[in-house]
């Protein structure tokens, strides 16, 4: 059985082989899940999954690449083309 303590920030660590098993890195998020389990509370800590590709600026390469002023026909080829990148094809 692992055990944590709290430090006087509220702060802890946890052991390498819990972070092993949950697949968890320095600066991942965790979310705290309260459950109810024999008749007592107790918590569930969950890794918060991580975005696969960020989609906030993920047009700025084919921006910077553009010959004339953005419209919308000419944002949805980017899109296309993005998607199509981000697929692998």
């Amino acid at each position: 059985m692992a055990t944590i303590k709290l430090t006087s920030k509220r702060q802890a660590t946890l052991p390498v082989q819990v972070c092993q098993e949950l697949g968890i890195a320095i600066g991942d998020k965790m979310e705290l899940l309260p459950l109810h389990h024999n008749n007592q509370k107790v918590w569930v800590l969950k890794p918060v999954l991580k975005s696969t590709s960020p989609w906030i600026g993920s047009l700025s390469h084919f921006a910077a690449q553009a010959k004339s002023p953005w419209t919308r026909e000419g944002q949805g080829e980017l899109t296309g083309h993005a998607m199509a990148r981000d697929s692998g094809r």
